[in-house]
């Protein structure tokens, strides 16, 4: 190219070939989420799984090739774990093969395929699970970018309402997700944690 800029960035579907690049964003964006304490290897097969799930999508936001944020969608968090057991349940449970005698990690284990059920019916089943951006590429607007994109596809699949859980004291989270048009709806316990529960309705959003 002739002195031309080739730089380009662009909101894609998440791919399996994504999910180790996904794997490592929550690893270093998610440190204080349970499911990072699993390692890289079983988060990596839980994205791995996602695209070829029904009930699950997501998107990454790549710069020149290289994925600097993700998120991670379902339309129905039980659905969604069900499917991705059926599909690579083997593949996620070796890398949990060495927690197999630790009660602390089997009791979140529990909690977590547990928490849709009780979460409640106040909110909808629909939720965003996971997003995380590259430290690098922070205030360009990759995470709205990529709360557009899931917002937009959970409008076409008629779902006009989603919700995110996220740490109480996470400041930075919490406004985030306000900025982005998210209301709170209610506030729990979690892996012995307070969480606070926001809920947006992709009808209202823009």
């Amino acid at each position: 190219m002739s002195g031309e800029d080739s730089h380009t960035e662009s909101v894609i579907p998440l791919e399996k070939r994504h999910a180790a690049a996904a794997a490592d964003l929550h690893i270093r964006g998610i440190s204080t989420g349970f499911l990072s304490s699993l390692g890289p290897a079983f988060l990596e097969q839980i994205y791995k799984a996602l695209p070829r799930c029904r009930a699950g999508f997501g998107y990454v936001w790549e710069d020149n090739g290289r994925v600097l944020g993700f998120i991670a969608c379902a339309e129905s968090t039980g659905r969604l774990y069900k499917q991705s057991l059926l599909r690579r349940g083997i593949l996620m449970a070796l890398p949990l093969v060495r927690f197999m005698f630790r009660w602390s990690v089997i009791k979140r284990l529990w909690q977590t395929l547990r928490y849709p059920a009780d979460v409640g019916t106040d909110v909808p089943a629909a939720e965003m699970l996971s997003i995380a951006v590259d430290e690098s590429a922070r205030g360009r607007g990759v995470g709205q970018a990529l709360v557009a994109a899931a917002v937009e596809e959970f409008r076409r699949r008629g779902i006009d309402r989603f919700k995110v859980a996220v740490w109480a004291g996470n400041d930075t989270a919490n406004a985030f997700y306000e900025r982005c048009g998210f209301e709170l709806a209610l506030q729990r316990e979690h892996h012995g944690l307070p969480m606070k529960v926001y809920v947006i309705d992709t009808a209202r959003s823009s």
